[in-house]
């Protein structure tokens, strides 16, 4: 499942993966490499802590828990939209959708 929602403190979209059949942990240096060969910037790796990267002309944050926050984006929608890639690129989109 994936939940999105409007955060007014960080002005941004919140995103979050939940699966009642396992434990979502993204490995963000593969999910780094995926995204940059589908055209994303990646503008920074912290493996194990934070992967940054710009996407549609957003600044998105990627935690190992599957979190994800797309700054300065008012649309919960489009905030799915792009963490629907970013899992994909996880190899946990068919466990989150």
């Amino acid at each position: 499942m994936i939940i999105s929602k409007p955060c007014v403190t960080m002005k941004g979209v919140v995103i979050g993966a939940y699966s009642w059949e396992r434990r979502i942990k993204l490995d963000l240096k593969k999910t780094a490499e995926c995204l940059k060969e589908r055209g994303y910037a990646v503008k920074k790796l912290l493996p194990g802590m934070m992967l940054i990267v710009e996407m549609e002309g957003y600044e998105v944050s990627v935690y190992p828990s599957g979190k994800i926050i797309v700054k300065l984006l008012e649309d919960a929608k489009k905030g799915e939209e792009i963490a629907r890639i970013v899992y994909d690129c996880a190899g946990v989109l068919e466990v989150v959708a």
